[in-house]
């Protein structure tokens, strides 16, 4: 089986967990290191679900159910990098703000855009709050 694939970056910082030094996305889930261990948050424990009892039910059908708005998070892309954001619903709010970009990097080649697709793959996006 080929090796998953993921983004990796480090952010300009991170609200929620405490002294992140890396960030990496796969299309099922988002991994933070912080003090030399990985700390893995699984994008179906994010899924904004009314009522939250509907949460363990969808665990469990995750791999089959083909939907569109598995929305676990919000976006603000309106800023410039440092302060650029993605906010997922966890408890607490997990916010991490993206680093800036060397210059003539396309948009397609943005960390920021290449997190967004490496979570579609998964089924997974974020609310724009722009």
């Amino acid at each position: 089986m080929a090796a998953e694939q993921c983004i990796r970056f480090v952010p300009t910082r991170v609200e929620g967990v405490a002294n992140v030094t890396e960030v990496a996305v796969y299309p099922d889930r988002l991994e933070l290191r912080s003090e030399g261990k990985w700390l893995a948050l699984p994008f179906v424990d994010m899924i904004e679900l009314r009522p939250r009892w509907l949460r363990p039910l969808l665990r469990l059908l995750s791999p089959r159910l083909r939907t569109k708005s598995r929305m676990v998070g919000e976006r603000d892309w309106f800023h410039p990098p440092p302060e650029r954001f993605f906010r997922f619903f966890t408890s607490p709010p997990l916010v991490i703000y993206f680093p800036d970009e060397p210059p003539g990097t396309t948009y397609g080649d943005t960390v920021w855009w290449r997190v967004l697709e490496t979570m579609a793959r998964g089924g997974y996006h974020t609310w724009d709050l722009g």
